[in-house]
């Protein structure tokens, strides 16, 4: 399949994963606690090469696109902003210096599973902490944040390894 096929069905299947189906689960009385956001996936799923412009762009619009659906007035698209803008940081952290296939993504079957546990728990903690840093704006409710953060991230994490699984041959 074309790559820029692979890319926008990708685009348009994650926001349809999120708004379809992650923000219907129900986690009872944790609703308040729990809001995983799983739409970062799309931007581990992108190749190695891209630069960082193009990928912030594309962060962007795809932030804009579910915060239309949340009615979040821009705190997906400034967290999915930040998530590319640390990406290459990021991912400094779990590859290898050299012999990196910079055509490849970052997905769980490329960066193997402690790896990608690793580089995916630190994003997703990243991108919920100023999701729901913007969202409180209180300065007392820190630890709440912190929790609220941590929570999100776990299952973000155990949702984008199963839509990988999913949606994703291995090689």
């Amino acid at each position: 399949m074309n790559n820029s096929i692979k890319h926008i069905l990708n685009f348009i299947g994650l926001i349809a994963v999120q708004v379809l189906i992650v923000d219907q689960i129900d986690f009872l009385s944790l609703n308040t606690f729990i809001n995983p956001i799983i739409i970062g996936t799309y931007l581990f799923l992108l190749p190695l090469s891209w630069r960082l412009n193009r990928l912030m762009l594309l962060a962007f619009f795809m932030g804009l696109i579910l915060d239309s659906f949340h009615n979040t007035l821009g705190m997906n698209t400034f967290s999915m902003v930040l998530l590319a803008f640390l990406k290459p940081v990021l991912l400094r952290l779990v590859l290898p210096r050299e012999g990196v296939d910079l055509e490849k993504s970052a997905s769980v079957f490329i960066l193997k599973l402690s790896k990608y546990l690793i580089f995916s728990g630190i994003s997703f903690f990243i991108y919920h902490l100023a999701y729901f840093s913007l969202e409180s704006l209180i300065i007392d409710s820190v630890l709440n944040v912190l929790l609220k953060a941590i929570a999100s991230a776990f299952f973000a994490v155990l949702l984008s390894l199963l839509y990988q699984f999913l949606t994703i041959k291995k090689h």
